[in-house]
């Protein structure tokens, strides 16, 4: 019987290798130019890096979707120590939450990559700048509701990898003398309510962050925290 928590190969992302992907997708900023830039072509790069981010993240999601073994491939023994343990009805609903976070990463950049290329609501680089963060601003909320479900997950995973192959019955007795850890609570969400409400999850912060971002060169985290730095260069005269 083989243990298929040992196949995951992939890592489970953590909350900064999103926000990675967001400060990836800074465009430099230079200290002058001396050419013309066609402010319409400014307008379909922030088009483009919704997109890009909306794919990114989908990808990282679905990745450890489809590296956690579904219920039906996990052999009855080591079922049953994952039942014991954490509770495989939690289990599925987190891997469940992953699955519908990485598809509704893609709702929300088609939902604003239509904003994007409407004419009435992106007249000019500043509206659709506004709605590239917003976005991206989505897509971290999103994130954030998922991140007791990839924790969750994570844990599951560390625990039944190192179980010795053919795990017998002194290990399932062991697990079943273990009392569930809540702090891996998973939420449930409400999917079709929680597409509809995604705006207003969105953390204010978030949004101060990524228009901090569009102005300063140089971003960087701070003890965990959504924290920007300027580049001290930036304020050197010459």
């Amino acid at each position: 019987m083989e243990n298929e928590f040992k196949k995951i190969s992939s890592l489970v992302p953590k909350e900064k290798d999103f926000i990675d992907v967001i400060v990836s997708l800074k465009e430099p900023t230079p200290r002058c130019t001396s050419y013309y830039v066609d402010e319409s072509m400014l307008m379909d790069i922030c088009a483009d890096k919704v997109s890009s981010a909306a794919r990114s993240f989908s990808d990282m999601l679905f990745k450890v979707f489809e590296g956690f073994p579904s219920l039906s491939r996990i052999g009855q023994l080591y079922l049953s120590v994952l039942h014991q343990r954490f509770d495989y009805v939690r289990y599925a609903d987190a891997h469940d939450e992953v699955s519908f976070a990485s598809l509704m990463m893609i709702d929300i950049s088609e939902t604003y990559l239509t904003l994007l290329n409407n004419a009435d609501d992106c007249d000019s680089l500043d509206k659709c700048k506004s709605l590239k963060r917003d976005a991206f601003a989505c897509m971290l909320a999103l994130v954030r509701r998922c991140l007791p479900s990839l924790a969750f997950l994570d844990n599951v995973r560390e625990y039944m990898a190192n179980l010795d192959d053919g795990v017998g019955a002194s290990a399932s007795a062991a697990a079943a003398n273990y009392k569930h850890d809540e702090g891996y609570t998973v939420p449930q969400l409400m999917q079709h309510e929680f597409a509809e409400n995604i705006a207003h999850l969105v953390d204010p912060q978030t949004l101060v962050w990524l228009a901090e971002l569009d102005r300063v060169p140089i971003p960087s985290l701070k003890d965990g925290g959504l924290t920007l730095v300027r580049c001290a260069a930036s304020h050197t005269a010459k």
